[in-house]
């Protein structure tokens, strides 16, 4: 099984900060943060698994927005809603289910992962998933942050790179 590298890629926040010039899939992405994924990418050769709310449009949906935009990378997966994993049982209760389960439990599924690196202005992780979180958010002492310190900035990418070529 060839071992890849992933990136858990939350949107909002991530690469859309600002709602504007919208096309059929919603707002287009911030263009330098865009850049700033497809030198993670470049750098790292990471797959994308779509994290964000996005994702609830289906994987096929997700594939076309990265093909028609011309996104960076290729999307191989999204990670499950947590309605379905508390569905399935295996949580009691729906508000004890953060991201950071959502990620685990698509990590258990795919042994073939050698490194990940999650994107999100949320910090809802968990506790060892920190080291492979990069906060897009909060950020204000980024120059290239947009709106109180979103967006994937240039340090953002820095830090992703470090992680995923660990």
């Amino acid at each position: 099984m060839e071992k890849i590298k992933v990136i858990f890629l939350d949107i909002d926040g991530v690469l859309n900060v600002y709602s504007h010039d919208h096309d059929e899939f919603g707002s287009q992405f911030m263009p330098q943060f865009v850049n700033n994924l497809k030198r993670v990418i470049e750098e790292t050769g990471a797959k994308i698994v779509i994290s964000s709310t996005w994702r609830y449009g289906g994987l096929q949906r997700m594939k076309d927005l990265w093909e028609k935009r011309n996104l960076p990378g290729e999307v191989i997966d999204i990670t499950p809603d947590c309605n379905d994993l508390f569905n399935e049982g295996s949580f009691v209760f729906l508000d004890q289910i953060e991201r950071g389960h959502e990620v685990e439990y698509w990590l258990d599924e795919h042994p073939e992962v050698e490194n990940y690196v999650i994107f999100d202005d949320d910090n809802d992780f968990l506790p060892h998933q920190r080291g492979n979180f990069v906060r897009t958010g909060n950020n204000i002492n980024h120059p290239d942050a947009l709106d109180l310190g979103y967006g994937l900035t240039n340090e953002c990418a820095n830090r992703a790179i470090r992680i995923l070529k660990a």
